[in-house]
C-alpha cells in the first residue's frame, strides 16, 4: 500500500498491485502502469468525482496536463476510461472533455 502526503488533508492511499488479469493485460497494452492507474482511481474516489477533466487530474496529481491527456487517451483506447461529454468555458477556446473510468 502506498500513502502519499501521509497525515495531510490531501492524503492519498492506494495499492500498486492488482489481481485482475484482464485489467493487467489492458494496462500493459495501454502502456500505463498499475501504480498510475490505481493512483488515478484513488484520487477520483477520494474527490467523489462522477466525471473529471484532464486538468482536474493534473492539478491534483502534480503531473503535466499533456502527460495526463496521454494516459487518459491510452485508457480510453483500451476501454478503461470513456469520454462522456464536454464542458463549455465562459472564455474562448475549446471545450474540455469530461471522462469517467469504466
Amino acid at each position: 500500500m502506498i500513502i502519499e502526503s501521509a497525515g495531510a488533508e490531501d492524503e492519498l492511499t492506494y495499492h500498486n498491485r492488482s489481481d485482475d488479469p484482464d485489467l493487467l493485460n489492458k494496462l500493459k497494452r495501454a502502456g500505463v502502469s498499475v501504480k498510475t492507474y490505481k493512483k488515478l482511481e484513488a484520487l477520483i474516489r477520494r474527490m467523489n468525482w462522477d466525471a473529471f477533466t484532464t486538468t482536474d487530474l493534473s492539478t491534483h496529481l502534480a503531473m503535466t496536463n499533456r502527460n495526463v491527456r496521454r494516459i487518459i487517451a491510452s485508457l480510453c483506447d483500451y476501454g478503461l476510461a470513456e469520454c462522456i461529454g464536454e464542458t463549455s468555458h465562459a472564455t474562448r477556446g475549446r471545450p474540455s472533455k469530461m471522462y469517467r473510468l469504466t
